[in-house]
């Protein structure tokens, strides 16, 4: 009699599992990091005063929500205190809160540095959080120490950490690349035992998240950065092949579709001159040939009070604003001549900026036999792409969508405006037949996926946007510098 109760509540538990996966989006771009929400249907025209379910107050923190049934995970910090919260995903109400204390808030060289920017992932069981050097800290849905990894060495990232740690069965797959130890680690997610470690020599920076894809029923782990992508046996985390050549820095987390990856990006790494310092800084910057030409001729142009130094107000708005830490290298808060003139005359890195369609099922170095094609201009910096319908999107930064057809690799319209400037970090996401792409400045935009850029409601919100959104139950949850919004119809 025990037994056929235990076999019946065992039932009844994974029938609630399996309805609570009609309901999930547990890891970054949801579930299997596609970004597609198909059969959901979210209002396409919401902000503060239209389609609000509810928004709650959160901590700072660029990292996206992730969804188990009606619990909605995030992470945040204050301080020296990384947060770990749980909200009700249908009134925003917290349900439990966590928290560690970092001996110190690391001082990034981007402005958007955060220690919390990696989303969290969850199998309904468990919740992975991920706080940079600190660790990994595993719960179970109630907040629950389940296993926590502290890691002996830095990433000596010094532009915070990106990626997100990403959940396959019972494995847990994480990028640690970074200047001192690059790897990439598969746990086992009930223990947190290290299952296998990938190095990952000569991979400086990279920001991609895993991706893990299927080909001939094997499972295989794609990991970008340094101007290679590879593919790893998800079982033993030996090297199945490679691709060199591409992008260096690289933010952009691949994608596959049917037999094909899709994987690039753009970064100042790859440019030089005029074109680099250019690159830094919106089209409407005003800069002047002499500005672009050499050190001395920005400060001609931008130091106000000649006094041989540019302050961070005097300082134009742009990419190069983004990382004045990292140019202020005495750190006086002032950028001086000489340290203005490290951007001009630094050498490109090996690589290039495009974004590539890779055939899979390839052994050893692939570069000649399986890349289908390469788009060179349109390439997004942050953003991750989308198919939909056998359209390829990338959004650039200062707001230009390109879209290509991923047969031909020929673009169908190419940096077309969406009319917000500025970044985009958050990666589009599509929602039944609409694309809704977020821009930094606050704007949310939804598309049709069309052969022409057809933009069908621009919502503003009125806060930053860098969190890619969260699509569950005919809901969009979007994060802002502030709330935690949630858009319904009403």
């Amino acid at each position: 009699m025990f037994r056929i109760f235990s076999l019946f509540i065992g039932f009844i538990s994974t029938l609630s599992l399996g309805q609570a996966e009609e309901h999930a989006w547990p890891i970054f771009r949801g579930p299997g990091g596609s970004g597609q929400a198909l059969g959901q249907a979210v209002p396409t025209a919401f902000g503060p005063e239209k389609n609000v379910a509810w928004k709650t107050t959160l901590p700072s923190g660029p990292s996206s929500p992730i969804i188990w049934g009606d619990r909605l995970f995030i992470s945040g910090h204050v301080g020296t205190s990384v947060k770990m919260l749980c909200l009700n995903r249908l009134t925003g109400e917290v349900l439990w809160e966590g928290a560690r204390e970092i001996p110190k808030v690391p001082k990034f060289f981007h402005i958007a540095g955060s220690v919390a920017a990696a989303t969290p992932a969850t199998d309904g069981k468990r919740v992975v959080f991920y706080f940079d050097d600190y660790g990994l800290i595993t719960t179970d849905l109630d907040g629950n120490k389940l296993w926590e990894h502290r890691f002996v060495t830095s990433t000596g990232n010094q532009f915070s950490y990106g990626a997100s740690p990403i959940i396959e069965g019972d494995k847990l797959l994480l990028n640690r690349d970074g200047a001192l130890d690059s790897c990439l680690v598969c746990f086992d997610l009930k223990t947190g035992r290290i299952l296998w470690k990938a190095k990952r020599p000569g991979v400086i920076n990279s920001y991609c998240s895993p991706y893990v894809m299927e080909v001939n029923g094997a499972k295989q782990v794609l990991q970008g950065g340094s101007g290679q992508l590879v593919a790893y046996d998800f079982n033993t985390g030996s090297e199945v092949w490679k691709a060199t050549g591409l992008p260096g820095f690289v933010c952009v987390s691949p994608l596959a579709v049917g037999d094909t990856i899709y994987y690039g990006g753009w970064s100042t790494a790859h440019v030089a001159g005029r074109s680099r310092i250019a690159s830094f800084f919106p089209e409407n910057s005003g800069l002047t040939s002499e500005s672009l030409e050499s050190a001395e001729g920005f400060f001609k142009q931008f130091d106000k009070n000649k006094d041989n130094k540019i302050s961070f107000a005097e300082f134009p708005s742009g990419r190069m604003k983004d990382v004045f830490p990292m140019t202020d290298q005495d750190g006086d808060k002032s950028i001086n001549v000489e340290e203005l003139d490290f951007w001009y005359t630094i050498k490109p890195w090996a690589g290039r900026n495009a974004f590539y369609a890779i055939k899979t099922g390839g052994k050893g170095d692939i570069t000649r036999s399986h890349v289908k094609w390469k788009v060179p201009r349109g390439i997004p910096y942050v953003c991750s792409p989308i198919v939909q319908d056998n359209k390829l999107y990338l959004v650039k930064k200062g707001g230009f969508v390109t879209c290509v057809d991923t047969t031909t690799g020929k673009p169908i319209y190419s940096q077309e405006r969406l009319g917000v400037g500025g970044e985009y970090y958050a990666t589009p996401i599509t929602v039944g037949d609409r694309i809704f792409i977020a821009a930094e400045r606050g704007t949310v935009f939804v598309i049709k996926p069309s052969d022409k850029l057809e933009i069908i409601a621009r919502n503003e919100i009125g806060e930053k946007l860098e969190a890619t959104p969260a699509i569950v139950h005919d809901t969009l949850y979007l994060r802002g510098d502030k709330h935690l919004w949630a858009f319904r119809k009403k």
